[in-house]
């Protein structure tokens, strides 16, 4: 089981995923609200990236979610697999968020059967 790492800053929101996860029994591994603190985790977090699926919102202070997920997959190619880009910006399409390489873009609203589904393909290949 993949932890989660959530990068969102309506505080609704994560609050909404935290729970969802904790009584579906996931681990969060951390909540951030700006895109600079998430570059700085994740260079700290280097060594357990492969074990983390992210929930990246595009619309975060500081730095894009576009771009922690282009430096995620800076760091190993093969993180794309593991993030879920979650977002109600109209300015980003699926197609950019494929671009990268990324297979997972919800646009918000979405269901959070939706969202649990999308973790269970990244956790069953």
């Amino acid at each position: 089981m993949k932890k989660i790492y959530i990068i969102e800053d309506e505080k609704d929101i994560s609050n909404l995923y935290k729970l969802l996860f904790e009584r579906e029994g996931m681990e969060v591994e951390s909540i951030v609200t700006s895109g600079k603190v998430a570059l700085e985790e994740i260079e700290n977090l280097k060594e357990k990236l492969s074990d983390i699926v992210f929930i990246i919102d595009n619309r975060i202070p500081e730095k894009s979610g576009l771009e922690v997920a282009q430096r995620l997959i800076e760091i190993s190619p093969a993180l794309k697999n593991q993030i879920i880009f979650a977002t109600a910006d109209d300015t980003i399409s699926k197609d950019q968020v494929e671009d990268l390489g990324i297979p997972y873009f919800l646009r918000k609203p979405f269901s959070l059967e939706e969202l649990l589904s999308t973790i269970d393909n990244i956790e069953n290949g």
